[in-house]
């Protein structure tokens, strides 16, 4: 179910003038299991003729991921920046560390000529993102486990706020279950990010995204 936008004042209905062109607009690139989150996110702040939202196949390597977000942007509608929200999952079958193919894959985006100065801006989340739901509801630090058992620890904190909140039926109660609980996760974000400058573990970068698409909402719609 997708959330209605919040009620506007009369007075600010009219958007700000000069809203600019086509070529303002965003695309926000992301695995398939999170689609549903993010366009419903960008619907309830109004920002539906700002922000586009694709999904990207996350089975693929690192390096195809980042090639197909490029080619999803080449072949959409013009716009100025584009995020690619990239999961990775750490597997005992990978033949490079995840220091090395994360690296790669930021490497292999400033190769990209882009049309128009276009922005590329990637982040990374790791284990995927399941990980980002649950810092709606509490802080984890995984590091001190093997990362191949990081996605199995994630699932199972998951567990007592929603039993099927990873099956395919319960996608689209991600974003109605999570919105209350948004600025807790963006903190619990930021932590782990400043965590992960000490020692090695799960993180997400997708708070980053929530400050860019608050801001377009203060700009745009409030």
């Amino acid at each position: 179910m997708v959330v209605p936008r919040k009620e506007r004042h009369p007075n600010s209905l009219e958007r700000i003038s000069n809203c600019g062109s086509p070529r303002d607009l965003t695309l926000l690139v992301c695995p398939i299991l999170s689609k549903a989150y993010f366009q419903d996110l960008v619907n309830y702040l109004g920002l539906d003729t700002k922000v586009a939202v694709e999904p990207i196949n996350s089975n693929k390597s690192f390096e195809l991921q980042v090639e197909e977000a490029v080619e999803i942007s080449l072949n959409a509608k013009p716009h100025h920046r584009l995020f690619a929200i990239l999961d990775f999952v750490p597997s005992v079958s990978d033949e490079k560390d995840q220091t090395k193919q994360i690296l790669q894959a930021h490497k292999l985006v400033l190769k990209q000529d882009l049309p128009n100065n276009r922005i590329f801006r990637l982040l990374i989340t790791t284990p995927g993102f399941p990980l980002w739901l649950l810092l709606h509801f509490k802080l984890v630090d995984f590091s001190a486990y093997p990362d191949v058992e990081w996605s199995e620890l994630v699932a199972k904190e998951l567990g007592p706020f929603s039993k099927d909140f990873l099956s395919k039926e319960s996608h689209k109660d991600y974003f109605n279950l999570c919105y209350p609980y948004l600025e807790t996760a963006i903190k619990n974000s930021q932590k782990l990010q400043l965590l992960r400058t000490i020692k090695p573990g799960p993180s997400s970068e997708i708070h980053e995204l929530m400050a860019y698409l608050l801001k377009l909402q203060r700009r745009y719609v409030l």
